[in-house]
């Protein structure tokens, strides 16, 4: 085998890119065959994946080689075995089990724009090391780790498999880099960009085509950026980076790494400025949120703040947001001659050697040959999620599931495969709870102000928690509370209803065009209500004249429908008091609902809309991967979705497209960090 650095003239072969690895094939005696006799995996156009997800499929059935085996490996990975001579057939246990499970997937209309992308890149891993493992199997509490230690936690579950075995022969070379970045998505190229340009020599892998390049939302949430100022007219002294830290970890219970919000609150609309130098016309760029044509707005909305700057990634000198991601990679190559971008590459496993990681060892999908990629420095993973995975899935976003009993979890991201690879060399995932976008946060409201923060009623027509707490996600951990299968209701009135809606925040799930333009355009919604009478608009939106009418028109009767008219009348005085003695709400998210006519919208309770999971690999805040004795692991990193540290208890939108910037700006300040480490 040859040991060489290609230049990025030679392209690597087009191929059809991946989405997740297939199970092993066996023969009749239970044999694995070789790599070259594996089917080819195929992977589905994004688009048509998600609409697979929302499709009710047969219940998916775990390996029964993985079940039946009493022998799993706590050693963490099988590694290439580089002994002379000798090679190690290629294994592909435990990976997914099959295809996508039925389950609620749909993805909610405030959340589409803040999913970060990172390529479908399924990845592998390899370690050494067989330390046994407890006889009770994968899942039991007490195993054993490869010291021989009790540990009563561990994160050698079922869903997380066995790493591959690829033989040193299988490989049909080499390639040297400082840094190999496994990923090109949105964390992936802008880590991949930011190290080329800091002068190190890199190489990125993914499995899709750069033609035909997709990612997840296309929203980027940031402040203080050129941009924001130049076009959106909002001056950078508008925010105060300090605020921003203490509202985001308000809303994250201090749970959310505090040098990764500490560098996202002080850089990141610096290092926006710097991704748009991609634009030749900063003009071009177009935003989402459609702000108070008067300039009034307040950006702090009770204890927390609020964010207008959205920029549309797919907008300018890109179509797409893909496109964004593969101009930044371009941009990296430009950079640095040295470097290179293997498309059409599926990671397969991580190379380990003496406690370090070192390597990757990469398929191309066209011809499945394998290659090894070294690392002189470190190798990020930056896979994106585990949503696609229901196994991962219910098993670690806890909350989630908990919050949908009888819903298996599945979502519209990725499979999770470079996540076990980290595992596989020894990561755990962040601690608990785990979040998603959506989920145990997002049964909220979503009506005609989407989940404004209005007055909430359930199905016992009782008022039931703060609605203003955490702009909307906190809030939306009591929704989730409610009955399941139920209703809950929006109420507000004639009189005050523009304030009410040019008062909420800027965030996902509430309207993001709070222009007088867009007012107008509801003003005509509401007028077919009160033209509708007791037929009301789409049997969701009535309108009465008084209180006792609403509630019969909303089907309230006897105990609820009285209870209906207090819970009114209870928050019209408080709001007017400015005082909220149930529940604390801020008095300027308040307002009053005592000018007919009254209006109210029935809707559903909705705990199960989930884009992607925002768990990832327990990181420290430089991006460098911890192992479960909370020791950082030489060589391993981890950006994007398949990082933690950013969303630790729930998903948190003080702005729209707050995911896609932090993993844009994380995977930056990654590279950023890797170059002084040469």
């Amino acid at each position: 085998m040859q040991t060489r650095t290609r230049s990025t003239a030679a392209s690597p072969r087009p191929f059809a890119p991946i989405e997740r690895p297939v199970a092993a094939a066996r023969g009749p005696d239970g044999s694995i065959a070789s790599p070259a006799a594996l089917p080819a995996p195929k992977r589905l156009p994004l688009k048509a994946k998600y609409s697979a997800s929302l499709a009710a499929h047969p219940s998916r059935k775990q390996n029964a080689d993985a079940r039946a085996s009493t022998h799993t490996r706590e050693g963490i990975a099988m590694s290439i075995n580089t002994s002379k001579g000798k090679g190690t057939a290629f294994s592909r246990r435990s990976f997914l089990m099959g295809a996508a499970m039925a389950g609620t997937a749909a993805v909610g209309a405030g959340l589409t724009g803040c999913a970060p992308g990172s390529s479908a890149q399924a990845e592998t891993e390899q370690t050494a090391g067989t330390a046994a493992q407890a006889a009770t199997g994968s899942d039991a509490v007490l195993q054993t780790d490869a010291n021989g230690n009790s540990v009563y936690y561990s994160m050698r579950r079922s869903w997380v498999g066995e790493a591959p075995e690829i033989a040193e022969s299988d490989l049909a070379d080499t390639y040297e880099a400082d840094v190999v970045i496994v990923g090109a998505g949105y964390a992936g190229s802008q880590c991949f960009r930011m190290a080329c340009e800091q002068g190190l020599t890199c190489i990125v892998l993914d499995t899709q085509q750069k033609d035909a390049f997709e990612t997840y939302g296309g929203q980027l949430g940031h402040f203080n950026s050129t941009w924001q100022e130049e076009v959106l007219g909002v001056p950078k002294s508008t925010f105060d980076p300090v605020d921003f830290i203490d509202s985001y970890q308000l809303q994250s219970a201090g749970r959310a790494n505090p040098d990764l919000i500490k560098q996202f609150a002080h850089r990141n609309g610096e290092l926006v400025d710097w991704m748009m130098e991609l634009q030749p016309d900063l003009s071009a760029v177009t935003g989402v949120n459609g702000l108070v044509d008067d300039g009034s707005y307040q950006y702090k909305k009770g204890y927390f703040w609020t964010y207008p700057a959205v920029i549309n990634l797919g907008s300018g000198a890109f179509e797409t947001s893909g496109a964004f991601c593969t101009a930044s990679v371009d941009a990296g190559l430009k950079a640095s001659s040295g470097s290179q971008a293997f498309y059409g590459y599926s990671a397969r496993t991580l190379v380990k050697e003496n406690g370090a990681v070192t390597g990757v060892i990469a398929q191309d999908d066209a011809s499945e040959t394998m290659y090894r990629f070294n690392a002189k420095i470190g190798v990020v993973l930056a896979t994106g999620d585990f949503s696609a995975n229901s196994d991962m899935y219910n098993a670690l976003c806890t909350e989630v599931q908990e919050s949908n009993p009888y819903t298996e979890l599945l979502g519209s991201g990725r499979d999770g495969y470079g996540i076990r690879m980290g595992i596989w060399a020894g990561g755990v995932m962040e601690l608990g709870p785990r979040a998603a976008m959506g989920g145990c946060t997002s049964a909220l409201p979503m009506g005609t102000f989407g989940a404004a923060a209005g007055l909430w009623i359930n199905k016992y027509g009782k008022r039931y928690c703060n609605e203003a707490f955490g702009v909307p996600f906190v809030a939306g951990v009591q929704s989730a509370r409610q009955p399941i299968d139920s209703s809950i209701i929006q109420v507000w009135d004639g009189g005050h209803w523009r304030a009410f809606a040019q008062g909420q925040a800027l965030g996902h799930f509430n309207a993001s065009d709070i222009s007088d333009a867009a007012l107008d355009a509801i003003a005509t919604t509401l007028q077919s209500a009160v033209d509708a009478g007791a037929a009301g608009v789409n049997d969701s939106l009535w309108t009465a004249d008084t209180l006792e009418e609403l509630a019969g028109y909303l089907g309230f009767e006897g105990d609820a429908a009285a209870n209906f008219v207090d819970a009114v009348t209870t928050y019209d005085a408080y709001a007017a008091a400015g005082k909220d003695e149930d529940y604390a709400k801020p008095a300027d998210m308040m307002f009053r609902i005592s000018e007919p006519p009254y209006y109210a919208e029935k809707l559903q309770r909705n705990a199960n809309i989930v884009l992607v999971t925002l768990a990832g690999l327990f990181i420290d805040g430089n991006g460098q991967c911890l192992d479960q004795n909370f020791e950082p692991i030489e060589g391993l990193f981890a950006t994007g979705n398949a990082s933690g540290g950013r969303f630790p208890l729930q998903y948190t939108a003080p702005m729209n497209g707050i995911s896609i910037g932090f993993a844009t700006v994380f995977g930056a300040l990654l590279g950023e960090h890797l170059a002084t480490l040469s």
